[in-house]
């Protein structure tokens, strides 16, 4: 088994003097925005999106009891710790 080493000449690669990218060019379009925002303002109630979207926000706004109570209790119970 040998071993062949070969010598390339390689030249490097040209220097960009501007960027590729000049602006950048996302997915969402200014129009698709705007379609989409005025969409979420003007959603119909009895839509499965709008039912979903309150079930989320009703959640988010209200919280568990018994997990404040816990956290509570873990709380008291580690400074009662710490000081006797």
């Amino acid at each position: 088994m040998e071993l062949v080493l070969t010598k390339v000449d390689l030249e490097p690669l040209p220097k960009h003097n501007e960027d590729l990218i000049i602006e950048p060019s996302g997915f969402l379009t200014s129009e698709y925005k705007a379609v989409v925002n005025e969409n979420y303002t003007k959603k119909d109630t009895t839509s499965i999106f709008s039912i979903k979207q309150r079930i989320k926000s009703r959640n988010y706004r209200t919280c568990c009891n018994a997990e404040i109570a816990l956290k509570l209790s873990i709380f008291l119970t580690i400074i009662l710790l710490i000081f006797n």
